[in-house]
């Protein structure tokens, strides 16, 4: 064999052997699922409205009791008809640390009622949990509020909010900007509009609706001050059915009379009492009949 075959030959296994020793060191480094890194899930028995706004986080801890940090991937797969945010989620967990992990579970309009699981693996070979998801369909018929979890629009919304606050279930004014509630994004330019849809023609008895009205942030100096209620006619149209002016309360319910059929209900807000942005923590609309 001459010399340059031998040079060449020594050069392939150098690299090869440096090539194993770089994989082992990643390996090493991750560690996902073996030893000490391990995942919990925390969020338990998750409950799931089947609409667009009826998600819920589903909240993992990946937890690395090491003295070395480690790169994890945490695999996510729900079971149908449940759908999750993300497939995978990697993140970086520091040594004899613990980082919390987030990803939002929902289950599409027109879902059957049922309990359902969300598979999780740390790792390509890692640790395995279940996450147990209960889905409830969206109301409908008498008694029911239709807008509850949407689908829901907005004019613009601030982004320390999310559109689908306003339809959340969650009328409690001492919950806003932490657990619910909607927020234009455009400070002091008005009118703003909120928008809830509901499929198809429904016969609407009640509209409710909750504006911002808590201790630290009573109604009248937060709260809508000025706003009209419209419903969408089927020419696509939409008709005023009630006009709010100085309102200084944090809940202002409407009858129409005689009852509305639409396909959507919006709140056009005109003025705050703040006079800087458009605040709901919730808005209702009722079949009773």
């Amino acid at each position: 064999m001459s010399l340059r075959k031998i040079i060449i030959l020594l050069a392939v296994s150098l690299t090869a052997i440096a090539g194993a020793a770089l994989y082992a060191g990643t390996a090493s480094a991750t560690g996902q699922g073996r030893g000490s890194v391990t995942m919990t899930v925390q969020s338990g028995t998750l409950d799931v409205l089947a609409a667009p706004c009826g998600g819920r986080p589903l909240v993992v801890d990946v937890a690395n009791s090491g003295s070395k940090g480690a790169y994890v991937d945490v695999f996510i797969a729900p079971e149908r008809p449940l759908v999750t945010s993300h497939d995978v989620i990697s993140t970086y967990v520091p040594p004899n640390d613990n980082v919390v992990l987030r990803a939002q579970v929902s289950a599409p309009l027109g879902s059957a009622g049922g309990t359902h699981d969300v598979s999780l693996r740390l790792g390509p070979r890692g640790q395995r949990q279940r996450a147990a998801v209960t889905v409830t369909p969206k109301p409908s018929g008498p008694g029911a509020d239709l807008a509850l979890g949407g689908p829901v629009s907005a004019s613009s919304t601030h982004g320390n909010f999310n559109v689908c606050g306003g339809v959340d279930g969650n009328a409690n004014s001492e919950d806003w900007s932490t657990r619910t509630g909607w927020n234009d994004g455009t400070r002091a330019a008005f009118p703003d509009t909120y928008t809830v849809e509901f499929g198809g023609p429904r016969p609407i008895d009640r509209i409710v609706l909750y504006t911002l009205d808590s201790t630290r942030y009573p109604a009248a100096r937060y709260g809508l001050r000025d706003f009209d209620v419209q419903a969408l006619g089927g020419g696509g149209e939409w008709t005023t059915v009630s006009s709010i002016r100085g309102n200084t309360t944090g809940r202002v319910e409407i009858s129409p009379d005689p009852v509305l059929s639409t396909t959507s209900v919006r709140v056009v807000a005109l003025a705050s009492n703040s006079g800087d942005y458009s605040r709901i923590v919730e808005l209702e609309v009722y079949q009773d009949s």
